[in-house]
């Protein structure tokens, strides 16, 4: 008689699927972005204004990216990016603009593999390099959020500073 090993439990697809945003997604991914500023304590533009820049990305893929996971047809995550130029770093990268992960659904990998298309895009585009600005000092999930891009194969760059300039 021989010996059976036991058979390794198959993986159970995950119930989402990441795909790029269309027009059709411009009302949901800003309102998800919206979310998202309220969650940091920041202030949403008006909903209009925000939904223009959403489709403005969406149509003009040199600009950048815009990727949606959803479930049945239910937005639950929003990766947004754009593709930047700098003369320090050669040639192009992707700057993630917004990453947002519906509460009910965090914690299932679904951020990862926002993040995981958009490298897989950034490659298909010759670009090589991901960067992302993390959240305010004073936003209580900061060690949360750096903890996840750390995990995903982001290291550290140091802090970023802005300046409005009107």
């Amino acid at each position: 008689m021989s010996e059976t090993q036991p058979l390794a439990p198959e993986r159970t697809p995950p119930a989402w699927h990441v795909r790029a945003a269309g027009t059709q997604d411009v009302p949901a991914v800003a309102a998800a972005v919206a979310e998202l500023l309220v969650e940091l304590g920041g202030t949403p533009a008006a909903p209009a204004a925000m939904q223009d820049a959403t489709r403005a990305l969406i149509d003009d893929p040199g600009a950048g990216a815009v990727l949606l996971a959803e479930v049945h047809g239910e937005l639950v995550g929003v990766l947004a990016a754009s593709w930047q130029t700098a003369i320090h770093i050669p040639g192009p990268y992707a700057l993630i603009q917004d990453v947002w992960v519906h509460p009910e659904w965090r914690s299932r990998e679904i951020g990862g593999e926002l993040v995981q298309a958009l490298c897989e895009l950034a490659s298909e585009r010759q670009i090589a390099r991901v960067e992302v600005g993390l959240p305010r000092e004073s936003f209580a999930g900061l060690a949360a959020t750096e903890a996840f891009y750390l995990s995903n194969g982001f290291t550290r760059l140091g802090p970023r500073m802005r300046r409005i300039a009107s």
